[in-house]
C-alpha cells in the first residue's frame, strides 16, 4: 500500500498523465461558480479560494461546475482560465440541460481552442430558476450521447461538405472525458439501471468516473466491486462533500437531485451540530475517513467539495494524513449509513460488512415473483404481442411492412400515405401520449414515450436525479420511466437480458412530425444500424 505522504504536483503534467501514474492517489477540488462578474466584489470570495487551491501543491486538479443544481451561474471557463494560467489542471463540467447538440459541439470546440481538455460530461440538473421565470430545459442530448459526440471529436469528426455527398474530416480534439454515476440508489430498479447506463458511458468514451454524493461506504465498495466483476478497468474518483447541519438537512429532503443523507444519519448529524463548533470537527473527521477509505479501497483519487474556505479543505487533507496508518475497515461502521430497505447488489460480507463479490443479492433472481406487476398491465402485454408480430425484424410482418412503406413513398400514393400516418398518430397518441418525434424509442423503453413521459427525454437510461423510484421533477412526482421499463423487462425477460440499446440513441429532430413506423421500417431512425446488421 502506497503511503499517505503528499507528493508535490508536477504542474507541467496533464491530468491524463497523472491518471496513468499507477502509484499516485489524485486529489481534486470542486468549485461552484457564482452568478456575477468574477472581478467584482461579490465574487472575490470564490476567486480567493481558487487562488489558494492553485497554490496548494497537493491539489492535482480543480473542477468547475456548470449551473449546478439547475441554478444560474457564471460559465465554468471563467474560473477555468484563472486555473489554467497558473499551470494547474482544470476539469470543466459540460451539461445537456441548457444547450442543444449544436451549442454543445460549439462550446466543446471553444474549450478545445482554449486548451481545456478535461471535461466532465453530465446530463445536468433540471432548471429551477431563470431570468424573469424558470428557464425552458433543452436535453437535446443526454450524457451518453454527449460522451459519444466528444469521443467522435477525439477521433476526428466527419461532417457534410458544401457539395452534395462530400465530407470534411475535422481536426482531432484531445479531450480526457469523465462521467458520473450514482451507486447510492435505494431500489433495485434505480441501482441496476445506473450501472447499465454507466456501462454505456464507458463504451461511449468515458475515461474516468466521479460518482454522485452519498454517505454509505458499502455502496462505494459495491461500485468498484461491480466494475471489477464486469472487467471495466476505468479509474474511479471518490466524491467527498464536507457536510454541515444545514446541507445535510437539504440532502435528506431530496432538494438536491442525486445527493443522499438517510434519516438515521441525519439524526446523528443533528446531535453533532449541537457541539460548541456546530459539528465542524465531526464533519472534517468524516471527510478524512472517507479519504482514507477511498485510497485503501482502490479508488484512484478523492474529489473534495462543500468547502468554501481553504482552511476547511486543508483540514481534511491534514486529518487524512494523520490517519494514514489506520485500517479503513475500522471506519466502516461510521461510514455506512443506509436508508431503510436499502437495496444492495451484493450480499454483505460478514467479516468486512462490505460487498461480497462472490455472493450476489438473491433478490436479483427472484424479482419476477415480487411486486413488479403494477407496471405490467394489459396495454403493455398487447404491445409486446404486436411488436412480436409486426415490428420484430425476424417476423413475417416486418418484411410486409417494409414493402408497404416503400410503396407509400411513391408519389402516386401520397394521399394514402397521409391517411396511414393520420391513423398512426391517432393510435400512438391514445396509447402512448405520442409527441410525433418521428424517431421513436417506444420499443427501447418497453412502450413508454420519453418525449412525453420523461422530464429530461432520457433515451439511453435514467438520469441520476431520481429518488425512491420517483422522478426528480416535483411537478411530475411519479415513477421514473426507466424504473417502469426495468420492472417490465425483468418480469418477462429475466435478469440476463439487456434493456439498454447496443448503440447510443441520438434522436434526429429532422424526423419530427413524420411517421415513426415508416422511419423504422425504412431505416431512417436510430434503429438503422440494426437493419444493416440484419443484411
Amino acid at each position: 500500500m502506497v503511503g499517505y505522504e503528499f507528493e508535490l504536483l508536477d504542474r507541467m503534467k496533464k491530468l491524463k498523465e497523472l491518471f496513468e501514474d499507477k502509484d499516485k492517489f489524485l486529489i481534486g477540488a470542486e468549485l461552484v461558480t457564482t452568478r456575477g462578474i468574477l472581478q467584482q466584489e461579490g465574487s472575490k470570495k470564490i476567486v480567493r479560494y481558487t487562488e489558494d487551491l492553485i497554490a496548494d501543491e497537493r491539489v492535482d486538479w480543480i473542477s468547475v461546475t456548470e449551473n449546478a443544481g439547475g441554478n444560474i451561474m457564471s460559465a465554468p471557463d471563467g474560473l477555468g482560465k484563472l486555473i489554467q494560467e497558473k499551470k494547474k489542471n482544470a476539469i470543466i463540467h459540460i451539461t445537456c440541460k441548457d444547450m442543444n447538440r449544436n451549442a454543445l459541439e460549439s462550446v466543446a470546440w471553444k474549450y478545445a481552442n482554449d486548451g481545456f481538455d478535461n471535461l466532465l460530461a453530465l446530463t445536468g440538473d433540471y432548471p429551477i430558476d431563470g431570468y424573469n421565470g424558470v428557464a425552458q430545459p433543452v436535453f437535446d442530448l443526454d450524457s451518453v450521447a454527449l460522451l459519444k459526440m466528444l469521443s467522435n471529436m477525439n477521433s476526428g469528426l466527419q461532417v457534410n461538405g458544401r457539395k452534395p455527398g462530400s465530407h470534411i474530416d475535422l481536426d482531432k480534439t484531445n479531450f480526457f472525458l469523465g462521467c458520473a454515476v450514482s451507486p447510492f440508489k435505494t431500489t433495485e430498479a434505480e441501482q441496476m439501471m445506473q450501472y447499465a447506463k454507466l456501462k454505456m458511458k464507458i463504451e461511449a468514451g468515458a475515461n474516468y468516473i466521479i460518482p454522485q454524493l452519498g454517505y454509505d461506504i458499502r455502496k462505494s465498495h459495491e461500485l468498484i466491486t461491480w466494475l471489477q466483476e464486469n472487467n471495466l478497468s476505468v479509474p474511479v474518483i471518490g466524491n467527498i462533500y464536507k457536510l454541515t447541519g444545514g446541507v445535510a438537512n437539504i440532502f435528506n429532503k431530496g432538494l438536491i437531485p442525486g445527493c443522499k443523507v438517510s434519516d438515521e444519519f441525519l439524526a446523528r448529524i443533528n446531535k453533532e451540530k449541537k457541539s460548541e463548533d456546530k459539528g465542524k470537527k465531526y464533519f472534517i473527521e468524516l471527510a478524512a475517513m472517507q479519504y482514507v477509505a477511498f485510497k485503501q479501497m482502490g479508488y484512484k483519487g478523492a474529489y473534495i467539495g462543500g468547502t468554501e474556505k481553504f482552511e476547511d479543505f486543508a483540514a481534511i487533507l491534514e486529518r487524512a494524513n494523520e490517519l494514514k496508518n489506520s485500517n479503513w475497515h475500522d471506519f466502516v461502521p461510521e461510514l455506512t449509513n443506509p436508508a431503510p430497505k436499502e437495496f444492495y447488489l451484493y450480499n454483505e460480507d460478514s467479516k468486512t460488512n462490505l460487498a461480497d463479490s462472490k455472493n450476489l443479492n438473491p433478490k436479483i433472481t427472484t424479482y419476477k415473483k415480487r411486486k413488479s406487476k403494477k407496471h405490467v398491465n394489459l396495454n403493455y402485454r398487447f404491445n409486446r404481442l404486436v411488436h412480436t408480430m409486426l415490428f420484430n425484424q425476424k417476423s413475417p410482418g416486418f418484411g410486409l411492412n417494409v414493402f408497404k412503406y416503400k410503396t407509400l413513398e411513391k408519389k402516386s400514393f401520397k394521399g394514402l400515405k397521409r391517411f396511414t400516418y393520420f391513423n398512426e398518430r391517432m393510435i400512438k397518441a391514445a396509447l402512448f401520449n405520442c409527441r410525433e418525434c418521428g424517431d421513436c424509442s417506444l420499443p427501447d423503453i418497453t412502450y413508454l414515450c420519453p418525449q412525453s413521459q420523461c422530464a429530461k427525454n432520457q433515451r439511453n437510461g435514467p438520469c441520476g436525479g431520481s429518488s425512491d423510484d420517483r422522478c426528480e421533477v416535483s411537478e411530475r412526482n411519479k415513477d421514473c420511466i426507466w424504473v417502469k421499463a426495468y420492472s417490465r423487462n425483468r418480469y418477462f425477460d429475466g435478469a440476463n437480458v439487456e434493456l439498454l440499446p447496443e448503440q447510443p440513441v441520438i434522436k434526429n429532430s429532422e424526423l419530427q412530425d413524420t411517421s415513426g413506423w415508416s422511419n423504422y421500417y425504412l431505416g431512417k431512425d436510430h434503429n438503422a444500424y440494426k437493419l444493416k446488421k440484419k443484411k
